[in-house]
Protein backbone atom coordinates (compact mmCIF):
# COMPACT_ATOMS: atom_id res chain seq x y z
CA UNK A 1 0.00 0.00 0.00
CA UNK A 2 3.12 2.67 0.49
CA UNK A 3 4.42 2.38 -3.07
CA UNK A 4 0.99 3.66 -3.78
CA UNK A 5 0.86 6.55 -1.33
CA UNK A 6 4.78 7.77 -2.72
CA UNK A 7 3.41 9.32 -6.26
CA UNK A 8 0.05 11.13 -5.38
CA UNK A 9 -2.06 11.36 -8.45
CA UNK A 10 -2.67 15.10 -7.93
CA UNK A 11 1.24 15.78 -7.41
CA UNK A 12 2.51 13.83 -10.57
CA UNK A 13 -0.62 15.30 -12.64
CA UNK A 14 0.87 18.67 -12.73
CA UNK A 15 4.17 20.03 -15.16
CA UNK A 16 6.02 22.94 -14.38
CA UNK A 17 3.41 25.11 -15.61
CA UNK A 18 0.74 23.65 -13.53
CA UNK A 19 -0.87 21.77 -16.69
CA UNK A 20 -1.39 18.45 -16.98
CA UNK A 21 1.54 16.82 -18.22
CA UNK A 22 -0.34 14.36 -21.54
CA UNK A 23 2.93 12.16 -21.59
CA UNK A 24 2.73 11.33 -17.86
CA UNK A 25 -0.80 11.03 -17.21
CA UNK A 26 -1.30 8.69 -19.89
CA UNK A 27 1.10 6.10 -18.95
CA UNK A 28 0.31 3.93 -15.99
CA UNK A 29 2.62 4.43 -13.21
CA UNK A 30 3.87 2.86 -10.31
CA UNK A 31 0.63 1.36 -8.08
CA UNK A 32 -1.77 2.12 -10.75
CA UNK A 33 -2.35 -0.99 -11.89
CA UNK A 34 -3.27 -2.67 -8.45
CA UNK A 35 -5.27 0.55 -7.23
CA UNK A 36 -7.58 0.26 -11.06
CA UNK A 37 -7.96 -3.34 -10.07
CA UNK A 38 -9.14 -2.87 -6.42
CA UNK A 39 -11.67 -0.33 -7.36
CA UNK A 40 -12.61 -2.89 -10.31
CA UNK A 41 -12.84 -5.48 -7.76
CA UNK A 42 -15.15 -3.58 -5.60
CA UNK A 43 -17.47 -3.19 -8.25
CA UNK A 44 -17.15 -6.80 -9.08
CA UNK A 45 -18.69 -7.89 -6.03
CA UNK A 46 -20.67 -5.30 -5.73
CA UNK A 47 -22.47 -6.68 -8.90
CA UNK A 48 -22.83 -9.82 -7.87
CA UNK A 49 -26.32 -8.72 -6.20
CA UNK A 50 -28.22 -7.39 -9.04
CA UNK A 51 -26.73 -10.17 -11.18
CA UNK A 52 -27.92 -12.70 -9.03
CA UNK A 53 -31.21 -10.53 -7.96
CA UNK A 54 -31.81 -10.51 -11.80
CA UNK A 55 -32.19 -14.58 -11.62
CA UNK A 56 -34.00 -14.52 -8.45
CA UNK A 57 -36.92 -12.18 -9.30
CA UNK A 58 -39.39 -13.78 -11.28
CA UNK A 59 -38.89 -16.55 -8.55
CA UNK A 60 -39.91 -14.21 -5.60
CA UNK A 61 -42.68 -12.93 -7.72
CA UNK A 62 -44.06 -16.94 -7.82
CA UNK A 63 -43.20 -17.51 -4.32
CA UNK A 64 -44.71 -14.17 -2.57
CA UNK A 65 -47.61 -13.84 -5.57
CA UNK A 66 -46.77 -9.65 -6.25
CA UNK A 67 -46.66 -8.57 -9.34
CA UNK A 68 -44.12 -6.85 -12.02
CA UNK A 69 -45.28 -3.33 -10.90
CA UNK A 70 -45.08 -3.95 -7.19
CA UNK A 71 -41.66 -5.15 -7.96
CA UNK A 72 -41.11 -2.58 -10.04
CA UNK A 73 -42.30 -0.01 -6.81
CA UNK A 74 -39.61 -1.71 -4.43
CA UNK A 75 -36.83 -1.46 -6.55
CA UNK A 76 -37.64 2.22 -7.87
CA UNK A 77 -37.91 3.11 -4.05
CA UNK A 78 -34.44 1.61 -3.97
CA UNK A 79 -32.91 3.23 -6.91
CA UNK A 80 -34.17 6.51 -5.84
CA UNK A 81 -32.57 6.78 -1.93
CA UNK A 82 -29.25 4.75 -3.08
CA UNK A 83 -28.99 7.33 -5.80
CA UNK A 84 -30.34 10.05 -3.84
CA UNK A 85 -27.38 9.33 -1.34
CA UNK A 86 -24.63 9.04 -4.34
CA UNK A 87 -25.76 13.12 -4.34
CA UNK A 88 -24.53 13.55 -0.92
CA UNK A 89 -20.82 12.12 -2.05
CA UNK A 90 -19.68 15.92 -1.81
CA UNK A 91 -20.29 15.84 2.05
CA UNK A 92 -18.18 12.74 3.02
CA UNK A 93 -14.99 13.79 0.42
CA UNK A 94 -12.90 13.56 3.21
CA UNK A 95 -13.77 10.12 4.59
CA UNK A 96 -11.51 8.23 3.41
CA UNK A 97 -12.45 6.04 0.16
CA UNK A 98 -11.65 2.92 1.49
CA UNK A 99 -13.12 2.93 4.58
CA UNK A 100 -16.77 4.46 2.30
CA UNK A 101 -16.09 1.24 -0.19
CA UNK A 102 -14.55 -1.77 2.51
CA UNK A 103 -17.86 -0.94 4.74
CA UNK A 104 -20.20 -0.82 1.40
CA UNK A 105 -19.24 -4.71 0.39
CA UNK A 106 -19.60 -6.09 3.86
CA UNK A 107 -22.96 -4.14 4.39
CA UNK A 108 -24.14 -5.48 1.03
CA UNK A 109 -23.41 -9.16 2.09
CA UNK A 110 -24.91 -8.88 5.12
CA UNK A 111 -28.29 -7.88 3.60
CA UNK A 112 -27.69 -10.19 0.79
CA UNK A 113 -28.14 -12.83 3.62
CA UNK A 114 -31.49 -11.46 4.65
CA UNK A 115 -33.00 -10.97 2.03
CA UNK A 116 -32.26 -14.66 0.79
CA UNK A 117 -33.40 -15.95 4.77
CA UNK A 118 -36.08 -13.94 5.77
CA UNK A 119 -39.53 -14.88 5.21
CA UNK A 120 -42.61 -12.89 3.35
CA UNK A 121 -42.09 -10.14 0.41
CA UNK A 122 -41.72 -7.47 3.00
CA UNK A 123 -38.63 -8.44 4.43
CA UNK A 124 -37.51 -8.96 1.28
CA UNK A 125 -38.02 -5.64 0.08
CA UNK A 126 -36.76 -4.04 3.47
CA UNK A 127 -33.38 -6.43 2.51
CA UNK A 128 -33.35 -5.16 -1.17
CA UNK A 129 -33.56 -1.04 -0.06
CA UNK A 130 -31.13 -1.76 2.90
CA UNK A 131 -28.49 -3.28 -0.05
CA UNK A 132 -29.59 -0.27 -2.54
CA UNK A 133 -28.54 2.34 0.07
CA UNK A 134 -25.63 0.69 1.42
CA UNK A 135 -23.89 0.63 -2.42
CA UNK A 136 -24.25 4.11 -2.73
CA UNK A 137 -20.64 4.80 -2.32
CA UNK A 138 -18.93 2.48 -5.46
CA UNK A 139 -19.74 4.61 -8.44
CA UNK A 140 -19.47 8.21 -7.22
CA UNK A 141 -16.37 7.58 -5.14
CA UNK A 142 -14.74 4.77 -7.59
CA UNK A 143 -15.31 7.09 -10.36
CA UNK A 144 -13.88 10.31 -8.37
CA UNK A 145 -10.34 7.53 -7.46
CA UNK A 146 -9.85 6.96 -10.88
CA UNK A 147 -10.84 10.34 -12.62
CA UNK A 148 -7.94 11.84 -10.59
CA UNK A 149 -5.20 8.85 -11.00
CA UNK A 150 -5.98 9.11 -14.50
CA UNK A 151 -7.01 12.49 -16.22
CA UNK A 152 -5.77 11.17 -19.55
CA UNK A 153 -7.95 8.26 -20.15
CA UNK A 154 -10.67 8.76 -17.95
CA UNK A 155 -12.93 6.58 -20.42
CA UNK A 156 -11.20 3.80 -20.36
CA UNK A 157 -10.57 3.55 -17.03
CA UNK A 158 -14.18 3.88 -16.34
CA UNK A 159 -15.32 2.01 -19.33
CA UNK A 160 -13.02 -0.89 -16.93
CA UNK A 161 -14.62 -0.17 -14.16
CA UNK A 162 -18.24 -0.67 -15.84
CA UNK A 163 -16.67 -4.02 -17.61
CA UNK A 164 -15.17 -5.86 -13.83
CA UNK A 165 -18.96 -4.40 -12.24
CA UNK A 166 -20.26 -6.59 -15.71
CA UNK A 167 -17.76 -9.60 -14.88
CA UNK A 168 -20.06 -9.78 -11.46
CA UNK A 169 -23.55 -9.22 -13.32
CA UNK A 170 -21.81 -12.35 -15.84
CA UNK A 171 -20.83 -15.01 -12.88
CA UNK A 172 -24.18 -14.47 -11.11
CA UNK A 173 -26.61 -15.23 -13.09
CA UNK A 174 -25.40 -18.92 -14.35
CA UNK A 175 -24.15 -19.42 -11.18
CA UNK A 176 -27.30 -18.64 -9.51
CA UNK A 177 -29.46 -20.36 -12.08
CA UNK A 178 -27.76 -23.86 -11.12
CA UNK A 179 -28.37 -23.17 -7.53
CA UNK A 180 -32.49 -22.33 -8.05
CA UNK A 181 -32.82 -25.63 -10.31
CA UNK A 182 -31.28 -27.79 -7.20
CA UNK A 183 -31.88 -26.05 -4.37
CA UNK A 184 -34.07 -22.57 -4.46
CA UNK A 185 -33.74 -18.84 -4.90
CA UNK A 186 -32.72 -18.43 -1.62
CA UNK A 187 -29.96 -20.27 -1.64
CA UNK A 188 -28.77 -19.30 -5.25
CA UNK A 189 -29.07 -15.46 -3.92
CA UNK A 190 -27.64 -16.30 -0.50
CA UNK A 191 -24.24 -17.60 -1.72
CA UNK A 192 -23.11 -14.24 -2.97
CA UNK A 193 -22.65 -12.69 0.36
CA UNK A 194 -19.22 -14.59 1.07
CA UNK A 195 -17.70 -13.27 -1.68
CA UNK A 196 -18.83 -9.50 -1.23
CA UNK A 197 -17.52 -10.10 2.64
CA UNK A 198 -13.85 -11.04 0.99
CA UNK A 199 -14.38 -7.93 -1.41
CA UNK A 200 -14.73 -5.73 1.57
CA UNK A 201 -11.44 -6.93 3.09
CA UNK A 202 -9.57 -6.84 0.10
CA UNK A 203 -10.41 -3.00 -0.53
CA UNK A 204 -9.39 -2.52 3.42
CA UNK A 205 -5.74 -3.97 2.92
CA UNK A 206 -4.80 -2.70 -0.59
CA UNK A 207 -6.52 0.35 -1.24
CA UNK A 208 -4.76 3.59 -0.74
CA UNK A 209 -6.12 5.65 1.49
CA UNK A 210 -6.84 8.88 -0.44
CA UNK A 211 -7.87 11.00 2.40
CA UNK A 212 -4.67 12.97 2.85
CA UNK A 213 -4.47 13.29 -1.39
CA UNK A 214 -7.97 14.20 -2.31
CA UNK A 215 -6.95 18.14 -3.38
CA UNK A 216 -8.42 18.40 -7.27
CA UNK A 217 -5.44 19.67 -9.42
CA UNK A 218 -6.11 22.95 -11.46
CA UNK A 219 -4.73 25.00 -13.42
CA UNK A 220 -1.99 27.72 -12.44
CA UNK A 221 -2.85 26.47 -8.47
CA UNK A 222 -6.73 27.88 -9.01
CA UNK A 223 -9.14 27.10 -6.45
CA UNK A 224 -11.70 24.66 -7.36
CA UNK A 225 -14.73 26.00 -9.59
CA UNK A 226 -17.81 26.29 -7.72
CA UNK A 227 -19.84 23.05 -8.52
CA UNK A 228 -23.33 25.55 -9.20
CA UNK A 229 -20.95 27.67 -11.84
CA UNK A 230 -20.34 24.45 -13.80
CA UNK A 231 -23.72 22.93 -13.77
CA UNK A 232 -24.74 25.04 -16.56
CA UNK A 233 -22.67 24.69 -18.85
CA UNK A 234 -24.51 22.72 -22.16
CA UNK A 235 -22.54 19.39 -22.09
CA UNK A 236 -23.01 18.82 -18.29
CA UNK A 237 -26.58 19.71 -19.10
CA UNK A 238 -27.16 17.41 -21.98
CA UNK A 239 -25.40 14.50 -19.92
CA UNK A 240 -27.55 14.89 -16.80
CA UNK A 241 -30.78 15.00 -19.22
CA UNK A 242 -29.78 12.10 -21.93
CA UNK A 243 -28.94 10.42 -18.15
CA UNK A 244 -32.54 10.55 -16.93
CA UNK A 245 -34.00 9.51 -20.25
CA UNK A 246 -31.86 7.05 -21.17
CA UNK A 247 -32.07 5.52 -17.69
CA UNK A 248 -35.12 3.41 -19.39
CA UNK A 249 -33.24 1.15 -20.84
CA UNK A 250 -29.88 1.19 -18.85
CA UNK A 251 -27.84 -2.07 -18.15
CA UNK A 252 -27.95 -1.98 -14.34
CA UNK A 253 -31.04 -1.16 -14.45
CA UNK A 254 -34.21 -2.21 -16.32
CA UNK A 255 -32.28 -4.34 -18.44
CA UNK A 256 -31.14 -5.91 -16.09
CA UNK A 257 -34.56 -6.34 -13.81
CA UNK A 258 -36.61 -7.07 -16.91
CA UNK A 259 -34.70 -9.24 -19.58
CA UNK A 260 -34.49 -12.32 -17.12
CA UNK A 261 -37.89 -11.88 -16.94
CA UNK A 262 -38.72 -11.55 -20.24
CA UNK A 263 -36.87 -14.66 -21.05
CA UNK A 264 -38.57 -16.73 -17.88
CA UNK A 265 -42.19 -15.22 -18.45
CA UNK A 266 -42.12 -14.39 -22.23
CA UNK A 267 -40.26 -16.94 -23.50
CA UNK A 268 -40.79 -19.55 -20.70
CA UNK A 269 -37.50 -21.20 -21.05
CA UNK A 270 -35.76 -22.80 -18.28
CA UNK A 271 -33.72 -21.38 -15.14
CA UNK A 272 -30.26 -22.69 -16.48
CA UNK A 273 -31.32 -21.37 -20.19
CA UNK A 274 -32.55 -17.59 -18.41
CA UNK A 275 -29.03 -17.93 -16.23
CA UNK A 276 -26.88 -18.75 -19.56
CA UNK A 277 -28.37 -16.68 -22.16
CA UNK A 278 -28.46 -13.46 -19.40
CA UNK A 279 -24.96 -14.52 -18.82
CA UNK A 280 -24.05 -14.06 -22.75
CA UNK A 281 -26.04 -10.89 -22.85
CA UNK A 282 -23.88 -9.50 -19.71
CA UNK A 283 -20.24 -10.61 -21.41
CA UNK A 284 -21.16 -7.86 -23.88
CA UNK A 285 -21.50 -5.38 -21.09
CA UNK A 286 -17.91 -6.43 -20.29
CA UNK A 287 -16.28 -6.43 -23.59
CA UNK A 288 -18.39 -3.81 -25.33
CA UNK A 289 -17.59 -0.72 -22.62
CA UNK A 290 -13.81 -1.86 -22.88
CA UNK A 291 -13.67 -1.41 -26.69
CA UNK A 292 -15.53 2.02 -27.27
CA UNK A 293 -13.77 3.34 -24.06
CA UNK A 294 -10.54 3.01 -25.94
CA UNK A 295 -12.44 4.40 -29.36
CA UNK A 296 -13.87 7.47 -27.55
CA UNK A 297 -10.65 8.79 -26.72
CA UNK A 298 -9.33 8.81 -29.47
CA UNK A 299 -12.03 10.12 -31.52
CA UNK A 300 -14.72 12.23 -29.22
CA UNK A 301 -16.57 10.58 -26.18
CA UNK A 302 -19.69 12.64 -27.11
CA UNK A 303 -19.58 11.52 -31.25
CA UNK A 304 -19.48 7.88 -29.62
CA UNK A 305 -21.64 8.02 -27.48
CA UNK A 306 -24.65 9.27 -29.67
CA UNK A 307 -23.73 6.42 -31.68
CA UNK A 308 -23.79 4.14 -29.04
CA UNK A 309 -27.51 5.21 -27.58
CA UNK A 310 -28.62 5.01 -31.39
CA UNK A 311 -27.25 1.42 -31.92
CA UNK A 312 -28.36 0.28 -28.75
CA UNK A 313 -31.74 0.91 -29.51
CA UNK A 314 -31.57 -0.77 -32.33
CA UNK A 315 -31.03 -4.38 -30.77
CA UNK A 316 -33.27 -3.14 -27.83
CA UNK A 317 -36.21 -3.77 -30.62
CA UNK A 318 -35.21 -6.31 -32.21
CA UNK A 319 -34.28 -8.64 -28.82
CA UNK A 320 -38.16 -8.77 -28.65
CA UNK A 321 -38.35 -9.35 -32.16
CA UNK A 322 -36.51 -12.47 -33.09
CA UNK A 323 -38.75 -14.94 -31.18
CA UNK A 324 -36.96 -17.68 -29.12
CA UNK A 325 -34.41 -19.34 -31.49
CA UNK A 326 -31.04 -19.62 -28.98
CA UNK A 327 -28.71 -18.79 -31.19
CA UNK A 328 -30.53 -15.74 -32.20
CA UNK A 329 -31.41 -14.57 -28.50
CA UNK A 330 -28.02 -14.99 -27.60
CA UNK A 331 -26.63 -13.18 -30.93
CA UNK A 332 -28.95 -10.37 -30.27
CA UNK A 333 -28.10 -10.52 -26.38
CA UNK A 334 -24.62 -10.40 -26.58
CA UNK A 335 -24.99 -7.23 -29.22
CA UNK A 336 -27.38 -5.50 -26.69
CA UNK A 337 -24.94 -5.96 -23.59
CA UNK A 338 -21.75 -4.52 -25.73
CA UNK A 339 -24.17 -1.25 -26.52
CA UNK A 340 -26.44 -0.89 -23.90
CA UNK A 341 -23.93 -1.48 -20.94
CA UNK A 342 -21.25 1.23 -22.80
CA UNK A 343 -23.26 3.60 -22.37
CA UNK A 344 -22.92 4.39 -18.83
CA UNK A 345 -19.17 4.49 -18.41
CA UNK A 346 -19.16 7.07 -22.04
CA UNK A 347 -22.13 9.24 -20.48
CA UNK A 348 -19.82 9.35 -17.48
CA UNK A 349 -16.96 10.22 -19.38
CA UNK A 350 -18.94 13.12 -21.15
CA UNK A 351 -20.09 14.23 -17.95
CA UNK A 352 -16.39 14.22 -16.35
CA UNK A 353 -15.18 16.19 -19.80
CA UNK A 354 -18.31 19.32 -18.88
CA UNK A 355 -17.40 19.62 -15.05
CA UNK A 356 -13.89 20.26 -15.73
CA UNK A 357 -12.28 22.08 -12.46
CA UNK A 358 -15.22 21.11 -10.30
CA UNK A 359 -14.52 18.56 -7.29
CA UNK A 360 -14.83 15.58 -8.99
CA UNK A 361 -16.67 13.80 -6.09
CA UNK A 362 -18.93 16.39 -5.48
CA UNK A 363 -19.85 16.63 -9.72
CA UNK A 364 -20.06 12.72 -9.20
CA UNK A 365 -22.91 12.71 -6.84
CA UNK A 366 -24.89 15.16 -8.85
CA UNK A 367 -24.52 13.29 -11.81
CA UNK A 368 -25.50 9.76 -9.89
CA UNK A 369 -28.37 10.91 -7.63
CA UNK A 370 -29.96 13.02 -10.89
CA UNK A 371 -29.20 10.34 -13.96
CA UNK A 372 -29.57 7.33 -11.43
CA UNK A 373 -31.91 8.47 -8.63
CA UNK A 374 -34.50 10.34 -10.35
CA UNK A 375 -33.84 7.75 -13.46
CA UNK A 376 -35.01 4.86 -10.75
CA UNK A 377 -38.00 6.45 -11.64
CA UNK A 378 -38.60 4.18 -14.60
CA UNK A 379 -38.88 0.96 -13.01
CA UNK A 380 -41.88 1.15 -11.75
CA UNK A 381 -43.27 2.85 -14.65
CA UNK A 382 -41.94 0.03 -16.72
CA UNK A 383 -43.14 -2.70 -14.40
CA UNK A 384 -46.42 -1.04 -14.80
CA UNK A 385 -46.15 -0.76 -18.28
CA UNK A 386 -45.41 -5.21 -19.02
CA UNK A 387 -48.27 -5.74 -16.60
CA UNK A 388 -50.72 -3.55 -19.14
CA UNK A 389 -49.26 -4.53 -22.38
CA UNK A 390 -46.72 -6.58 -22.26
CA UNK A 391 -42.45 -6.85 -22.48
CA UNK A 392 -42.55 -6.39 -26.36
CA UNK A 393 -44.20 -2.37 -25.63
CA UNK A 394 -41.99 -1.64 -22.26
CA UNK A 395 -38.88 -2.95 -24.67
CA UNK A 396 -40.19 0.02 -27.40
CA UNK A 397 -40.19 2.02 -24.39
CA UNK A 398 -36.84 1.66 -23.69
CA UNK A 399 -35.25 2.05 -27.24
CA UNK A 400 -37.55 5.23 -27.59
CA UNK A 401 -35.41 6.11 -24.64
CA UNK A 402 -31.83 5.93 -26.25
CA UNK A 403 -33.15 7.64 -29.46
CA UNK A 404 -34.14 10.47 -27.59
CA UNK A 405 -30.94 10.57 -25.83
CA UNK A 406 -28.68 10.31 -28.58
CA UNK A 407 -30.50 13.61 -30.04
CA UNK A 408 -29.55 15.16 -26.56
CA UNK A 409 -25.77 14.20 -26.66
CA UNK A 410 -25.41 15.11 -30.39
CA UNK A 411 -26.80 18.49 -29.68
CA UNK A 412 -25.10 19.35 -26.56
CA UNK A 413 -21.64 17.07 -26.49
CA UNK A 414 -18.51 19.12 -27.54
CA UNK A 415 -18.23 16.09 -30.01
CA UNK A 416 -13.99 17.17 -29.83
CA UNK A 417 -11.41 14.58 -29.35
CA UNK A 418 -10.45 14.59 -25.92
CA UNK A 419 -6.78 13.72 -27.13
CA UNK A 420 -6.26 17.10 -28.78
CA UNK A 421 -8.15 19.24 -26.11
CA UNK A 422 -6.58 18.78 -22.83
CA UNK A 423 -7.50 17.08 -19.99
Amino acid sequence: MASDEVIPPTARALDAHGDPDAAATARFQPGDRLQLGVVSLSHTVQHLYPGALAIAYPYVIATYHVSYGTLGVVLGVAGVAGGLLQGAAGLVERVSSRALLALQNLALALFTVLGAALPGFAAFAAARLGGGVSSWPQHPVGNTLLVRRFPRRRAFVLACHTAAGSFGTAVAPIITGALIAAYGWRVGLGVFALPMALGGLVVALWLADDSATSTVPHRHNEPPVRLRDVATRRQVVGALAAGTIAAAGRGLGPLSTFVPAYLKTGLRLSPVDVGGLFTVLVVGSIVGPIAVGSIADRFGRSRVLAGVYAVGALFMTGFVLIGRAPLLVASAGFLLGAFAYAESPLLQAVFSDGMEGADPQRAFGLFFAISYGVGALWLPLLGWIIDAAGFRIAFYVMAASFVVSAGVIAATGSGVSPTRRGP
